[in-house]
């Protein structure tokens, strides 16, 4: 029922969004009017704006075409001002008066000289700008807070959306780097820059459909592309300090302190951050953390899910995070970026996972109680090194340092119930499990442009170290045949102490020759090492009726190599781009314990490789790409050496693998029309794998698992996604639909049969947002996703769960001191597997109050989940199992806290 609401609700609401269209596309009134260049050239994308005389803010915007003209058809009767702008060109102002007759303003000629109106410059908010391959929003557009930080800004922004792990997506791409001023700040890690740098800085958020470093050379746009954003600051900020100090106290001993610091110039930038809280605020990007959140030794890490989920924070989080940034420009096109980032992360918490298991041989249920104490230590050293200055080479070095220090410690209770639902067998089990890791990395590349025009090659160098070491320690208490009259005890003491030293060498050279008429050929080379060296230590002590131990000892080495040569051609005569290549691949492996004889392979490849990227018009892009690759199989899938350390999931590697091919088909669509402000961007991706390396499990009488890797059958997986939005400027609102779609067939073997799982993911959402934000912001929408996987080998196990999220945000500044926030979240969690039906209610709320006129000093009361639910929920399906677990959360707290914005002095100037 409650299924077929959503869908009822969003095709009531599209309906009613497209009858608003088409009634007021009918208008035939508006005001019309071409731009140019003094040279008689017309400007495609100028802003064309409706400001009102009495304060200069918009009325409404639209940009010109690609022969200059443009049309404004939603305005009323009544005086404005119109202004002009675009990127290169001063804006153009004039009063104009509008009436229900349409208004021609004929020809309107840009300058490229400062223009002034009764010796006032004008300013006003212009929503967008368009120059080439950038699109500029200007960020008074949009409602912020004064303490936001760029998260809460790009949230705002149509056509980006930022997930839960922090990627960034823009028009359809996701964003592969984050700029300041031109400038990376903190690595351009994304996590860092939205979380850390406030909002109330920027004048303006540059959107780049960056060209390639090898473009950007030689000239020869080789359509190899990657969005970047780029925050620029305001005039205020430039040159004088500037940041926010921030704490807060609460019930339940809450806190949180943040300290933001930077400076700017020309040359050289400078910041600080700093954060320490415990109410679940990050800070920095901890999805690798996540990643080994379990602690003990299970089977999470090993078992390919069928609809991989990330982990979801859950517990109590301490976070404390410190970083500085500093960079420097030399001269023109040289520079330096250097920062270092630690990171402290301490989560503690209790979970509960019910989960059901199957096999051709029985069936059985298994429930666990968890308590978990999982904390971090990170430390990260990055520098960017460019230098561009020459017209003919550029060189660029990139490095990074990481040390962290892991530490999990877990105690979990796990009870196993047989197929007529009786308790057979319990696993107590503790484990500490630390982890110490230290990556040095190193990318060199050097481009040089030749004589000839389009003639060029690039060498590339990247070298990384990977030193780590696991210490293990580990003890279960078993017992069995709990539901007859004779059950058994047995406990188990194991440590592993493990040392890894993984050494990776690419390096590739490409060299162009033109051909002429837009046509390149293109030869490269790429070269891989990796080498996997493993030192392990395991002892184990059974202790039943009498002790038994055991000991293992071993040193283990992996050595792959993988040469890629290939010949390509390329074709760019402006609007098109297209890239054909094939390749000759040659994999190599050898590996093995050293005191045995290796195991050797070598296998040869012919890979066909095909891209197309068309541009007819500005604002519309699409791409199709083709490309055939070949993975051999990994360390510990062709391991010769058994892994028990968790009794009840063994790990068997299969030394006679060998490596899988893929075929991977993406096209991609960007279309932006940004005169009606209608974005709409598709992404399909199609893999399809042949001789896959597939999951093996056994599972006996006793509940033992053992994992091992076969090549059999094919994989097959389909990602779907669309999304498109538009601006509706009569009634106010900007609605934006998404759906994403997947799915995956892939063969496993339970107990020696052959199981199909097949798995399809849908997720539909709506969200409505008004555009006049100045005063009162304004959110609501509905997401709709569920997945179904079913089973070859147990029909009757079949399984479909569903989430549904309603939410409403209201964001209201009573006066220019005085602003409240709130979100009220209605979710809804229904399995059909385990028979839950959860309906969680979070609402959270905010009362801001400056005490200066210049907001400079704020004070806030923060209310988060009012309605005290504290629960996570997390499921996942597997080729042999599937889970619910229920985690508790933060629950509710309530913070008073404190915010002042830092400000630099700013130097004298004489009048």
């Amino acid at each position: 029922m409650l299924q077929k609401s959503f869908f009822t609700i969003i095709s009531t609401i599209l309906f009613l969004f497209y009858s608003f269209t088409t009634i007021y596309s009918q208008s035939k009134n508006g005001i019309i009017g071409k731009v140019f260049e003094e040279n008689n050239q017309p400007i495609e994308a100028a802003t064309i704006t409706l400001l009102n005389p009495n304060d200069s803010t918009y009325v409404d915007y639209t940009i010109t075409n690609n022969v200059g003209e443009f049309t404004l058809d939603k305005a009323k009767q009544g005086s404005y001002i119109l202004q002009v702008s675009s990127m290169g060109f001063e804006s153009f102002f004039k009063n104009i008066t509008y009436t229900t007759d349409l208004l021609d303003l004929t020809v309107i000629k840009l300058k490229e000289d400062l223009f002034t109106l009764d010796g006032i410059t004008l300013t006003a908010v212009v929503p967008i700008q368009i120059k080439q391959d950038t699109i500029s929003y200007n960020a008074n557009s949009f409602k912020t807070n004064p303490d936001d930080n760029l998260e809460e800004l790009l949230t705002k922004l149509p056509g980006l959306e930022v997930d839960a792990d922090g990627n960034i997506n823009a028009q359809g791409n996701q964003v592969a780097k984050i700029m300041v001023d031109g400038k990376e700040f903190f690595g351009g890690d994304p996590s860092i820059v939205l979380k850390n740098l406030s909002a109330d800085a920027i004048a303006n958020i540059e959107i780049i459909d960056k060209k390639s470093d090898e473009a950007e050379l030689t000239g020869v746009d080789d359509g190899n592309k990657q969005m970047v954003i780029n925050f620029t600051l305001k005039k205020s900020k430039k040159n004088n300090g500037f940041g926010k100090i921030s704490a807060g106290m609460g019930l339940d001993s809450k806190y949180f302190s943040n300290l933001n610091y930077n400076k700017f110039t020309s040359k050289t930038q400078f910041s600080v951050i700093g954060k320490l809280n415990n109410i679940n605020v990050t800070g920095s990007n901890i999805q690798g953390f996540l990643k080994n959140a379990n602690g003990i030794a299970d089977d999470s890490e090993e078992e390919e899910e069928t609809n991989q989920k990330n982990k979801s924070l859950s517990g109590y989080l301490k976070t404390g995070v410190a970083g500085v940034n500093i960079g420097h420009e030399f001269k023109d096109k040289e520079s330096l970026n250097l920062d270092f980032f630690y990171n402290l992360s301490d989560n503690e918490g209790t979970s509960n996972t019910k989960r059901i298991n199957f096999s051709n041989a029985s069936n059985f249920n298994y429930k666990t109680q968890n308590k978990y104490n999982n904390s971090s230590n990170n430390y990260n050293l990055n520098f960017d090194y460019k230098n561009k200055s020459n017209k003919n080479n550029s060189l660029l070095i990139k490095g990074k340092f990481v040390k962290d220090n892991i530490n999990y410690i877990t105690n979990r209770d796990g009870f196993y119930f047989n197929d007529l639902n009786e308790l057979a067998t319990t696993n107590i089990a503790a484990s500490n499990n630390k982890r110490d890791k230290n990556i040095g990395d190193i990318n060199l590349n050097f481009y040089q442009r030749l004589a000839k025009l389009g003639r060029s090659f690039n060498v590339g160098l990247r070298t990384t170290v990977n030193n780590s070491s696991r210490l293990n320690n580990q003890t279960t208490l078993i017992t069995r045949k709990q539901n007859t009259n004779s059950p058994t005890t047995s406990t188990i003491d194991a440590i592993r102490d493990e040392d890894f030293l993984t050494t990776t060498v690419n390096l590739n050279f490409k060299y162009t020759e033109p051909l002429g008429n837009n046509q390149y050929l293109k030869l490269e080379t790429y070269l891989r090492n990796r080498t996997n060296n493993e030192d392990v230590h395991q002892s184990k002590t059974t202790v039943t009726t009498t002790a038994k131990d055991e000991l293992l000892v071993y040193k283990y080495k992996h050595i792959e190599n993988s040469t890629q040569t290939r010949l390509a051609h390329t074709y760019s005569p402006g609007k098109l781009n297209t890239y054909a290549a094939i390749e000759l691949q040659e994999l190599s492996r050898s590996f093995g314990v050293l005191t045995q004889a290796n195991r050797v392979s070598s296998d040869l490849h012919i890979n066909p490789i095909a891209n197309i990227v068309y541009k007819p018009v500005r604002g519309q892009k699409y791409r199709l790409n083709y490309r055939k690759t070949v993975r051999n199989p990994n360390s510990f899938q062709s391991s010769t050496v058994i892994n028990d350390i968790n009794p009840y999931s063994i790990r068997k590697g299969n030394p006679d693998l060998n490596a899988e091919k893929t075929n991977a088909f993406t096209l991609n669509t960007v279309v932006h029309n940004f005169k009606s402000d209608l974005s709409f961007n598709t992404k399909f991706d199609y893999l399809n794998t042949t001789n896959a390396i597939i999951r093996s499990v056994t599972i006996d009488d006793d509940f033992i698992k053992t994992i091992s890797y076969q090549n059999s059958g094919k994989k097959e997986r389909f990602n779907s996604n669309i999304s498109f939005g538009q601006k509706l400027k009569n009634i106010g609102l900007r609605y934006t639909f998404k759906n994403k779609n997947t799915y995956t067939s892939a063969n496993s073997i339970v107990n020696l049969q052959t199981n199909k799982v097949k798995s399809t993911d849908i997720m539909l959402s709506l969200l409505l947002e008004n555009n006049n934000k100045s005063t009162l912001d304004v959110k609501a929408g509905a997401t709709y996703s569920t997945n179904n996987t079913t089973f070859s080998i147990e029909n009757n196990l079949d399984r479909k769960y569903t989430k549904q999220q309603y939410f409403v945000m209201f964001d209201k500044d009573f006066t220019k001191k005085l602003s409240f926030n709130t979100q009220l979240d209605y979710l809804v969690f229904v399995d059909d597997k385990f028979k839950s039906n959860q309906k969680l209610p979070l609402w959270n709320a905010t009362i801001s109050y400056a005490l200066t006129k210049n907001r400079s000093n704020l004070l806030k009361l923060v209310l988060i989940d009012l309605l005290d639910k504290n629960i996570n929920i997390d499921r996942r399906s597997t080729i042999n199992f599937f889970e619910e677990t229920e985690s508790e959360s933060l629950g509710r707290y309530i913070i008073l806290s404190f915010t002042h914005k830092l400000k630099g002095t700013k130097k004298k100037t004489k009048n």
